[in-house]
């Protein structure tokens, strides 16, 4: 029953796409993965967890979240495929 797709990027390149437990949102590579994520929150699309993946971990975004009602914690990135290896997910979700 396990995909292991899920995790990973679609193919067609996009950032951002759901899965079971959430919105994934690829931010490996980017200048501004901070302000990435802030914008995708931001933009009410999010209706229940975000999981971020980061080249590494994200510690400027703690307060910016924490700031707009979003928590966080530390996923464990090793889902077996190779497209989560050696990279930092986030998961974040809105209080209340």
């Amino acid at each position: 029953m396990h995909q292991h797709h899920n995790h990973a990027p679609p193919a067609d390149g996009s950032r951002i796409w759901r899965s079971e437990d959430g919105v994934h949102i690829d931010l490996r590579g980017l200048a501004e993965p901070t302000a990435t994520v802030l914008s995708a929150i931001e933009s009410g699309d999010i209706d229940g967890a975000l999981v971020g993946h980061f080249d590494q971990e994200p510690i400027v975004l703690y307060p910016e979240l924490e700031e707009r009602g979003w928590s966080h914690e530390v996923v464990d990135s090793h889902c077996g495929t190779d497209a989560c290896e050696g990279g930092f997910m986030l998961r974040m979700v809105r209080w209340g």
